[in-house]
């Protein structure tokens, strides 16, 4: 998927540079030298991921930025051990509180910063659409992540006793456990709600909202259009926009329309008049409706489907529309269903279901 804003090789030499020193500061007489290398470990092996990965895939700067954040806090809690940070004991002291709570403010990053980069990942490459199941399975995704890190730290605890008493950190609480995989879950559902907006505008993902029209391609928006693309999952189901438009070359009976809400092109419709055909067929065929991953759930597919069917209606002699869709895909079939259509038993020479829909011919 095109990415709108992806972090500089600038912003990546910058936060290596701060993260560097801040390494080099924790790493420095830390108060557990065991403690210290398991906690600034993962920061470690992301700085190599980051660069192994450079510059095939590179972070927006929104993310980059909080996993630099992230790798200070582990590397802070490694300095000192998550129940010894100075300025955490100072409040503990102050305010009477029961605990130092950098602890908590580590499994809420632990929960806040990879719940963005999961969002990330899962939008660039298409897994899924925006929307609630997004939304939830990368909380959950980021709740697993916890639950693991807490199976890690039973397993050192396990294999070096009580030196591993620092890295656990549990200072007397029995709920421990069950508080760090609470706040990493807050701060998974946080950071989506939070900052998914500032998000989606680095990825190029555009406010679309307002009527839904159906407009002619043109050089203008060819290229937008263009870079409409389903999720992965999706591929099997729809041909690409660039092969439609091939397929279209030279026909005079192919009805070529981008999708668009208000101002922003979202989606990708074809509808072949097969009344042209020799000998005629009284009706019109949905060759193609897509909307773009960025754009799903919203109801622009639906609102296409309609103004399709409208267009239909305007074909002189066509008395029904059809589509098709493939077997695997019952979801999409319910869809098509609410709008009207109805399997008709047949099987396309793609191996795909049809469905018909009657048009009122009282109707334009």
């Amino acid at each position: 998927m095109p990415v709108k804003s992806v972090a500089s090789p600038a912003l990546h030499w910058i936060l290596l540079a701060v993260a560097g020193l801040i390494l080099a500061w924790s790493g420095f007489e830390p108060k557990d030298r065991m403690t210290w290398v398991l906690e600034v470990a993962p920061a470690v092996v992301a700085a190599f991921a980051i660069a192994l990965l450079y510059p095939r895939w590179k972070f927006t700067p929104l993310v980059l930025i909080l996993i630099a954040i992230h790798a200070a806090i582990l590397m802070v809690g490694g300095k000192y051990t998550y129940a010894e940070v100075p300025a955490f004991n100072w409040l503990r002291d102050e305010f009477g509180l029961a605990r130092n709570y950098y602890d908590r403010v580590g499994h809420f990053a632990q929960g806040f910063v990879p719940a963005m980069i999961a969002r990330e990942v899962i939008l660039r490459r298409g897994v899924l659409p925006r929307g609630k199941w997004l939304f939830w399975i990368i909380a959950a995704v980021c709740l697993a992540i916890s639950a693991l890190y807490e199976f890690l730290e039973w397993w050192v605890a396990a294999a070096t006793g009580e030196a591993a008493e620092a890295f656990l950190g549990t200072q007397g609480d029995v709920w421990d456990t069950q508080w760090d995989m609470f706040l990493a879950l807050c701060g998974a559902l946080i950071a989506q709600l939070a900052l998914a907006r500032w998000h989606d505008r680095q990825l190029g993902h555009e406010e679309a909202s307002g009527t839904v029209s159906l407009r002619e391609l043109n050089a203008d928006n060819i290229d937008r259009v263009g870079d409409l693309r389903v999720t992965e999952t999706q591929k099997v189901d729809i041909a690409g926009i660039a092969k439609t438009i091939w397929q279209g070359i030279g026909r005079d009976d192919l009805w070529l329309r981008a999708v668009y809400a208000g101002e922003t092109p979202v989606g990708f419709v074809a509808l072949v008049d097969r009344t042209r055909r020799d000998p005629p067929v009284n009706e019109a065929y949905i060759a193609r409706l897509m909307v773009d991953q960025r754009y799903q759930g919203r109801g622009f597919g639906r609102a296409a489907l309609a103004l399709l069917i409208a267009q239909a209606q305007s074909i002189p002699g066509a008395t029904q529309v059809r589509l098709s869709h493939m077997p695997g895909n019952r979801r999409v079939g319910a869809y098509y269903e609410a709008a009207g259509f109805r399997y008709t038993g047949e099987v396309d020479e793609a191996g795909e279901l049809e469905m018909l829909r009657p048009l009122e011919r009282g109707q334009t």
